[in-house]
């Protein structure tokens, strides 16, 4: 169910929305669930332990029902203030960029979304991750930028394009 009207603010009006295309998200899941159901099929032929194939098979069952039940609360927006995302199995929950933080926007097309006609939005808004590596010599912090993504959508290119016109139009106005 799509909750982003009731987080609007005043004046702000939604210029596109959508969801992620069903066959491209699913077929992530599956291509991840069956990676999982092969490792663990391999324990069970050396091991010659069920419980190894059993577990392969819920954690792979799992993968598919979670994934599904995500995609059902996925929904994106994008305004003439800022990118909303929302998702969230248990309760909703809303990711706010405004236009203002945004500092690169790219198009992302993998695999599959080659072979499904989608495509991802990548917008980078500033937000950096870090993790430390441990290394024969002691340890180190690397970080890395985190991207804020709409994934699988149709027609990436013209939802690119609005995204770029809706940007453009509010630094004008700043600026005015």
């Amino acid at each position: 169910m799509n909750e982003i009207p009731n987080v609007l603010e005043p004046n702000e009006k939604i210029i596109w929305d959508g969801k992620p295309k069903y066959s491209a998200f699913m077929a992530s899941a599956l291509i991840g669930g069956l990676i999982i159901l092969v490792f663990f099929s391999i324990f069970f032929y050396f091991n010659k332990n069920f419980l190894f194939l059993l577990l392969g098979m819920i954690l792979f069952f799992l993968s598919v029902v979670l994934t599904h039940l995500t995609y059902k609360v996925t929904h994106y927006a994008i305004t003439n203030k800022r990118v909303i995302f929302q998702s969230g199995i248990i309760g909703r929950d809303f990711t706010f960029v405004d236009y203002d933080k945004v500092q690169n926007a790219t198009v992302d097309r993998g695999l599959i979304d080659v072979l499904f006609k989608t495509g991802s939005i990548k917008i980078f808004s500033g937000k950096i991750g870090s993790k430390v590596i441990r290394t024969g010599k002691g340890s180190r912090v690397v970080t890395t930028p985190l991207y804020d993504t709409i994934k699988y959508i149709p027609n990436v290119y013209e939802v690119f394009r609005i995204l770029q016109d809706s940007l453009s139009k509010r630094k004008e106005s700043l600026y005015k």
